[in-house]
């Protein structure tokens, strides 16, 4: 198909007919006619976007045909320049009386020719974007998902867009001009609405941006309505009519309430969750410190060998019930703060004092610590950091087979530092990676060692601290490698 613009040239002599083509041929496609009823049938087939038409014809002038188009064909905008050899001053205003854009006296001249076609091509254009917008807007207006609606004076309907009435239930045909608060507002609702609009007619607003009432759909069930309104004003600036435009909110109202009734249950929830961490901190505590207390008592009364192992057991056991509660109650708090204080931190120092921690743990395994951070290493930190390479230690003694090794590295990583803790354990499977630092997650991986607070708690102060925690697989061998980042402080 040709991007070419179509130009109708309307002349019973040939000589005209080729002359113009010669003239229009090479920029625009050309169709012809050599009289008035064959141009009136291209017309309404070919739909040109400009007409040169002939004024001197036998049968219908170009008078007649230019009035049938611009009057009676009722097509889009067809600019129409009439070639004439007539000069006089009524024969112009005849022109114009039947709807022509320009007149070109024969023989025309080729560059007034162009620029006369040019001209005119270019308003067609303008006209045609006027058109091609406005019809979009009518398209938006009809399935934009509001009701718009204009009310008369005496609040008949007197328009509603197809969406409206598609939500209403009703053919837009058989709703117009009739009254909208009878047959769409509750009876209840009726004189409230009223006496929204009757002061909008008057043109004195109340200000409010938007207001809320209920319709009635065809099947005479409520929807609860956000009306926006404005005005519509005459040639003469009074009010004629005003135009209400609403959103249907009542699913909208209903997920709010269940909202409000989720907050409140969630509120309630984190009552609940505040209670149990003070029943964790205290009533469970404190029995389990009075536990601590009789063993250390019964071990001084020289127990036989079989009450010693009994009383080790319940002394280890204890100890795991009385960190996990410490852990449990650590955890709740962390996950109740919202941010962290940073201050200038040195990372070498903390690592070299926690494991000083761990010497004894790490001598009865046998295991050997090689660790690198003899440096300083400042950087952005809570205190609370110590608590994250003393879980992570912690783990890897505890998972480590004796007499092997655990590696502390400290690597440059641009703006941060990258701390690593490397064990020689069975590892972790890379399926289950993503879920050791998840407690809820962990709940049923039978796969993953330990209860996985500690692991949550490291998580949630790197949260806290807007860095990242991580594990990897040892590439020496078996094991683990767990890493965190911190920010470098300024030097």
């Amino acid at each position: 198909m040709s991007s070419k613009q179509k130009i109708l040239i309307v002349d019973d002599e040939k000589i005209n007919v080729a002359l113009l083509t010669s003239y229009l041929t090479e920029t625009y496609d050309v169709i012809t006619a050599s009289t008035g009823e064959k141009a009136l049938q291209i017309v309404k087939k070919e739909e040109p976007d400009l007409i040169l038409l002939d004024v001197i014809m036998p049968g219908m002038d170009g008078f007649d045909v230019c009035r049938i188009i611009k009057h009676d064909y009722k097509l889009d905008f067809i600019p129409i320049i009439m070639l004439t050899a007539l000069t006089s001053r009524d024969d112009h205003q005849k022109g114009i009386e039947v709807g022509a854009d320009d007149f070109l006296k024969k023989p025309a001249d080729r560059f007034e020719l162009d620029k006369k076609i040019t001209s005119l091509l270019r308003i067609k254009e303008q006209h045609d974007t006027l058109l091609m917008d406005r019809n979009k807007a009518y398209e938006y207006l009809d399935y934009v998902g509001v009701l718009i609606a204009v009310l008369d004076k005496n609040y008949k309907l007197i328009h509603i867009n197809k969406k409206g009435a598609d939500i209403l239930g009703y053919n837009r045909d058989n709703i117009i001009n009739r009254n909208w608060l009878d047959l769409f507002v509750a009876e209840s609702y009726a004189e409230h609405v009223k006496n929204k609009y009757d002061p909008l007619q008057q043109g004195q607003p109340d200000g409010q941006e938007y207001h809320e009432y209920p319709i009635m759909t065809i099947t005479r069930k409520e929807r609860l309505f956000r009306w926006y309104d404005s005005v519509l004003r005459d040639e003469n600036g009074r009010v004629a009519s005003i135009l209400i435009s609403g959103e249907d909110i009542t699913e909208k109202r209903k997920d709010e309430i269940k909202l409000m009734e989720y907050a409140n249950q969630l509120k309630h929830s984190n009552d609940l969750k505040d209670l149990f961490t003070d029943v964790l901190r205290h009533d469970l505590l404190n029995p389990a410190g009075l536990i601590k207390s009789f063993t250390e008592i019964l071990e001084e009364k020289n127990p036989t060998n079989e009450q010693k192992r009994i009383i080790d057991n319940i002394k280890k056991s204890n100890l795991k019930l009385i960190e996990l509660i410490e852990d449990a109650a650590h955890l709740a708090k962390l996950e109740s703060m919202e941010e962290m204080v940073f201050v200038r931190t040195d990372i070498g120092f903390i690592l070299r004092e926690t494991s000083d921690n761990f010497s004894h743990d790490l001598k009865n395994k046998e295991i050997k610590l090689d660790m690198t951070p003899n440096a300083s290493y400042p950087a952005l930190a809570n205190p609370m950091i110590q608590g994250v390479f003393s879980n992570l230690l912690s783990n890897a003694i505890k998972y480590s087979p004796d007499n092997t090794k655990i590696t502390i590295k400290v690597d440059d990583v641009g703006n941060r530092w990258k701390v690593s803790i490397a064990d020689q354990g069975d590892g972790i499977p890379d399926k289950d990676k993503a879920a050791v630092f998840d407690r809820f997650n962990r709940l049923h991986k039978e796969t993953i060692k330990g209860n996985g607070i500690g692991l949550a708690i490291v998580k949630r102060i790197m949260d806290l601290h807007d860095e990242s925690v991580g594990v990897v697989n040892n590439p020496e061998g078996k094991g683990s490698i767990f890493w965190f980042t911190l920010k470098k402080a300024q030097i």
